[in-house]
């Protein structure tokens, strides 16, 4: 997925997630949480959206709140450090406004 695809599907489908290969069948599945294997709720998950997994099969991640900030967080400083549009004038960055947004709406 590009940069480009990535921002147009959202800020959640910009956060990178842990090897695929490493995870268990419940945190590809969803039910616990892909970065920390903590239970969820369905009021506490976040879905990440469909991403390939291995063998060409779709996975469904779910990441609870803390991890998916921790994660918005990362990208967020990430990003800023190699966007053009960051460098020139961050406040014109709709993809840093969307990792930010994400970041403080899941922010327990």
């Amino acid at each position: 997925m590009t940069a480009t695809e990535a921002a147009d599907a959202g800020p959640l489908a910009m956060l990178s997630l842990p090897n695929v290969s490493s995870l268990s069948g419940r945190q590809i599945g969803g039910t616990i949480c892909v970065w920390c294997g903590a239970s969820m709720t369905a009021h506490t998950a976040r879905d990440l959206g469909a991403r390939p997994g291995p063998g060409g099969v779709t996975i469904f991640p779910r990441g609870c709140s803390d991890c998916v900030r921790a994660a918005a967080l990362r990208t967020y400083g990430v990003h800023a450090d190699s966007c053009e549009q960051c460098v020139d004038n961050p406040i014109l960055c709709d993809t840093r406004r969307a990792l930010r947004r994400l970041a403080l709406e899941v922010h327990g």
